[in-house]
């Protein structure tokens, strides 16, 4: 009879966990860069949907909407400019919500938008709020939102200067 201990040496085992980290290796990354730009799709949507609900909030109602984002906080407050004023006052205005953006996710500059009763963009100085938001995800891909004088929204990938 043969009594032989059969299985695995050390140098088959070394061979399989170097694969196997060869593998994860070229795996890993573009997961990684998925998950980091559906968080920053995910983000997008979000304010998009958050600036035409303002929008449509400032047309149907008697009191202006606005919405501003802090690049500190990577938050961003929807609001009732209850004073017409065209700025966020803490005390008179009232905080409808605010959102902080999903984790990977961030604001390059802070902004603000107050829309009027046509629809039309505001500034806090009540001019014309026409600009862009940018938002970058960790990997650095960076997507604009643009809101041009007429208050149209649109989303642009890169970070560009909206006309």
């Amino acid at each position: 009879m043969d009594r032989k201990v059969r299985g695995y040496n050390i140098f088959e085992i070394l061979v399989v966990l170097v694969i196997i980290g060869i593998l994860m290796a070229v795996v890993i990354r573009p997961i990684l860069v998925f998950v980091a730009n559906q968080r920053l799709n995910q983000a997008i949507n979000m304010i998009v949907a958050d600036i035409n609900t303002v929008k449509i909030y400032s047309l149907s109602k008697s009191n202006l909407q606005g919405i501003f984002g802090n690049e500190n906080e990577n938050t961003y407050t929807i609001f009732i400019d209850n004073n017409s004023n065209c700025s966020f006052n803490q005390g008179t205005d009232q905080v409808v919500r605010t959102v902080t953006l999903p984790s990977g996710v961030t604001i390059n500059a802070d902004f603000y938008f107050l829309f009027d009763r046509k629809g039309y963009p505001r500034n806090a100085s009540c001019g014309l709020g026409l600009g862009s938001i940018v938002l970058k995800n960790n990997f650095d891909v960076y997507k604009t939102i643009c809101i041009d004088r007429f208050g149209r929204v649109r989303v642009e990938n890169g970070s560009i200067t909206c006309n």
